[in-house]
């Protein structure tokens, strides 16, 4: 007898993660990227405290740390360059301010997609159009034309979700705006960039010019943050990219340090992404047959640099508790949302904090986080390592794929 039969949208680093642990609880797992490839590069992301433990019993720690920035640490310098604050990759137990496992959102994406392509269905260049639900699965009809029943479909395609939007009301409804727009993008390394991230701040604007190493030293990562006080003065489609860099280079215009030269990479860069900082605040992440994962349930935004954790876990706990309830939606739903809420909340927090710390200071602005207090050191605690691992020992698990390898209707 075959194992239940799901539906993945999104093939960053959730719907990947959550396909490796499905596949190995006995799932025939289909996963559907509306881009017509893998995209690569960027924003580093980060795994700390309990997530490295899930990178590990995924068997990719190797895998994983190979394809790293190593990036030794960062300085936050002045308008001439000068440094002011220094942190280290080994801080915290490799846990601190620049993990000890960083990696381009990219590189974790192909490190996942190839450790899952044998034993799961890759679809790219299609997405869900259609979504019918009946007490014993879900009709999808996708965007290319094709019709197919699941037992089960999880929307694991960003802070954007199409599949939320579709099912559970539009976003809106979901997103909560915290104030900032960030913006990156890859550019020549003519900046003398040896491992170390560096990031100016102007105290004026809130405004802030990121440059940082990755695997190819002859190319660095440049980032910007600006303030924007609410959704409604970020009206700028996330797809426009000709006017997000018109929206950047004008909010940009006066910013000192090596902001200028940085700015004069973004008509030829390759992959520039802008979009507004923002958390996704839900009651359930779950109806019915249908659930979500990572930034398109619970996104904590890139403030808290705990996205990827959030996803890596949360792809762990949901399979888990599916296959722990037998594939029964209503049971293994609501128990992965009890596990993860309050560790989601915790990351969450932290997130808003570190955005509320690049609020321009005014009258009227709260005060800004005591990064220093004991309470604060008690959260990043919860955010890092407040969550139980179970082992599910009552739960199929083989490393390898489930039935025998399957064709994808494209691969990169």
């Amino acid at each position: 007898m075959s194992g239940p039969r799901v539906l993945v949208a999104g093939a960053s680093i959730a719907g990947p993660a959550l396909a490796h642990w499905l596949r190995r609880r006995g799932a025939e797992v289909t996963v559907v990227e509306r881009a017509p490839e893998l995209r690569p590069g960027g924003q580093a992301v980060d795994a700390r405290g309990v997530a490295k433990e899930v990178i590990g019993r995924m068997g990719l720690d190797a895998a994983v740390r190979a394809a790293c920035t190593d990036t030794a640490g960062a300085h936050t310098v002045d308008a001439d360059g000068q440094v002011l604050e220094t942190f280290r990759a080994d801080d915290d137990g490799g846990d601190g301010f620049i993990a000890d496992i960083e990696i381009l959102r990219g590189d974790l994406s192909q490190v996942l997609y190839d450790d899952t392509r044998d034993g799961v269905e890759y679809i790219f260049g299609d997405r869900i159009a259609e979504l019918a639900q009946e007490a014993d699965g879900v009709d999808v009809v996708f965007a290319g034309g094709d019709r197919r029943r699941f037992d089960l479909v999880v929307g694991a395609d960003g802070l954007h979700s199409e599949l939320r939007a579709m099912v559970f009301g539009p976003h809106e409804r979901f997103l909560r705006h915290l104030g900032h727009v960030l913006a990156f993008y890859s550019v020549p390394n003519e900046f003398g960039l040896d491992r170390w991230l560096l990031e100016y701040q102007d105290q004026e604007s809130g405004s802030s010019a990121l440059l940082r190493p990755i695997q190819d030293a002859s190319r660095a990562m440049a980032m910007f943050y600006f303030a924007s006080a609410d959704s409604a003065d970020f009206d700028v489609d996330y797809r426009d990219v000709a006017a997000q860099k018109r929206l950047l280079r004008e909010r940009m215009a006066g910013l000192g340090w090596l902001a200028p030269d940085i700015l004069a990479h973004l008509d030829d860069t390759p992959d520039f992404y802008l979009d507004q900082v923002a958390q996704v605040v839900m009651d359930r992440w779950s109806s019915g047959r249908v659930g979500l994962l990572g930034d398109a349930a619970f996104s904590s935004s890139p403030m808290s640099g705990q996205g990827t954790g959030l996803a890596l876990v949360g792809a762990y706990l949901l399979a888990g508790e599916l296959a722990a309830a037998e594939w029964d939606p209503d049971t293994g739903f609501a128990r992965y949302e009890a596990r993860m809420r309050s560790f989601v909340e915790a990351n969450q927090e932290i997130g808003r904090l570190n955005a509320r710390s690049r609020d321009v200071p005014g009258p009227d602005a709260e005060p800004r986080p005591d990064f220093t207090s004991e309470w604060f050191t008690e959260l990043v605690g919860r955010a890092i390592n407040g969550i139980e691992l179970p082992d599910y020992a009552g739960a199929p698990d083989s490393a390898a794929p489930a039935g025998s390898p399957i064709t994808s209707s494209a691969k990169p």
